[in-house]
């Protein structure tokens, strides 16, 4: 069988679009050699556009000698012959250099505008997910469904983390923005230190570490929460009225510190459990702050600062009645911002001693685990005296820490698109954070119920689709669709 292809243009609205569209899309493939017809997926009712139920109509609709698609914008016009429309072995995105948008990608895992794929690949799939009305995600929807129905994607590795940093006041929980690719995982060997119930580090602070709490300092560790208990927990605290770093029923990480007048202050994050987190917590500049997995939130504090006196007090790791997982804390007694936080995240320990003389930074201590002598955490050669007694049973082990999370991409074509102006086409990401109330049911829907599974591509798309075809009309050039959502 000749391989034919079905071009499928959502549409409503739009006819000065579509009569600039169509001719153009003749004129481009008339030397291409490829079998092909036009399809304009007219959507004939007032509800909010719906793309993905407008495309699996079509699909519906066709007979089988259509053995690939492309679904395609109608504002889109390829202009440069790489923009290759033959048959798809992998899904292939093609918008990915066009005019409006700066000839770049709006966000790395952008799978609009113009996509390819084969039949087998988008019936595996169930087709795009009918449940996205008006604007946003139902792109990101087909991209996890092909992933999830194993259609070849490209494996990549996202720096930061972005679906590992959940944001439940922002309109967008995860900003899709953030994605940093990179071709291969970056991880930290480090050092982790495992107190189980029952245990915990304890020591008195001695000359040396008893000025770690005269600010500016800040403390930067790395831990994980394996259990499901939602007890409070110590990270790392400076002991009396405890400054340090907390976890709070078993959601959120806690910078807290103390003033002399035994008032304390605040604030806190949102952790992910199961994997490795990465705090920083400073005080500075009448400010606290706290960094997690690079996000930053700072709160004021009251005028004439003036923190408690912790010089005969103690320094703990872990309590007793809880169990945690840390690595790497190291203390300065020095100012700190984003970029020494990146460095302390993405280089850790291999770049410590460049980052500390290139930035001025004063280390205190560091509490790196790789020595224990009689119960003892070994923290420096012994000119300190800055060892920590280990009370309880620990583990010492070394873990690789994963600083990125695997992703997939499509195949990429790099074929030059044109636009047809239309109004804030080229705000793809701006709207995504105006509170449009569809943009809001439309994010709640993939994050909080495709991403955690709760919802099955599997049940809902081609399988169960729901509509109405109101006529079909064989134009001269293309055969228009009419449908009711």
């Amino acid at each position: 069988m000749n391989d034919k292809l079905a071009i499928i243009v959502p549409y409503r609205d739009r006819e000065e679009h579509l009569n600039t569209f169509v001719p153009h899309m003749h004129e481009f493939l008339k030397d291409k050699g490829i079998e092909y017809d036009i399809f304009i997926a007219e959507q004939s009712d007032d509800r909010p556009f719906n793309y993905g139920k407008l495309c699996n109509s079509v699909v519906k609709e066709l007979d089988e000698e259509y053995n690939y698609f492309c679904f395609h914008d109608v504002d889109m016009l390829p202009v440069s012959d790489d923009c290759d429309y033959g048959y798809p072995e992998t899904p292939i995105h093609l918008a990915t250099n066009v005019e409006v948008h700066d000839n770049k990608l709006p966000y790395p895992q952008y799978f609009g505008g113009v996509v390819l794929i084969n039949r087998e690949d988008f019936e595996k799939a169930n087709g795009y997910s009918p449940e996205y009305y008006g604007y946003g995600f139902v792109d990101l929807d087909l991209l996890y469904r092909l992933e999830k129905s194993g259609a070849y994607l490209e494996k990549f590795h996202d720096l930061n983390k972005t679906y590992e940093t959940f944001d439940e006041d922002d309109v967008l929980p995860y900003r899709i923005e953030n994605v940093k690719i990179a071709k291969s995982k970056k991880v930290h060997k480090s050092n982790v230190l495992q107190l189980k119930r029952n245990s915990r580090i304890y020591g008195v602070m001695n000359k040396f570490t008893s000025d770690s709490t005269k600010p500016p300092f800040f403390i930067s560790l790395w831990f994980k929460d394996t259990d499901d208990s939602k007890k409070n927990k110590n990270l790392f605290s400076f002991e009396g009225n405890d400054t340090g770093i907390f976890l709070s029923n078993g959601r959120y990480v806690i910078g807290q510190v103390w003033d002399d007048a035994e008032t304390h202050t605040e604030i806190l994050l949102p952790y992910f459990k199961k994997t490795w987190n990465h705090v920083v917590f400073a005080i500075q500049d009448d400010k606290i702050i706290l960094y997690l997995n690079n996000k930053k939130i700072e709160s004021n504090l009251k005028s004439n600062f003036k923190i408690f006196d912790y010089k005969n007090h103690c320094i703990k790791i872990s309590d007793k009645n809880t169990d945690i997982t840390v690595s790497s804390i190291l203390v300065f007694n020095s100012k700190t911002n984003s970029d020494i936080v990146k460095d302390l995240y993405y280089n850790g320990l291999e770049n410590l001693d460049t980052l500390v003389n290139t930035n001025g930074l004063d280390l205190s201590n560091s509490y790196m685990f790789d020595k224990l002598y009689r119960q003892r955490i070994i923290l420096d050669d012994g000119t300190s005296l800055n060892h920590l007694k280990v009370e309880g049973n620990i583990e010492l082990s070394t873990e690789e820490i994963n600083l990125s999370s695997e992703i997939n991409l499509p195949m990429r074509e790099h074929g030059k698109y044109e636009s047809l102006s239309h109004e804030r086409d080229d705000e793809v990401i701006e709207r995504y954070y105006e509170y449009d109330p569809d943009v809001e049911e439309n994010a709640d829907i993939f994050f909080n119920e495709v991403l955690t599974g709760e919802l099955d591509y599997k049940n809902i798309g081609l399988s169960n689709l729901k509509y109405k075809i109101m006529d079909t009309q064989d134009r001269e050039e293309y055969k228009l669709i009419r449908i009711l959502t």
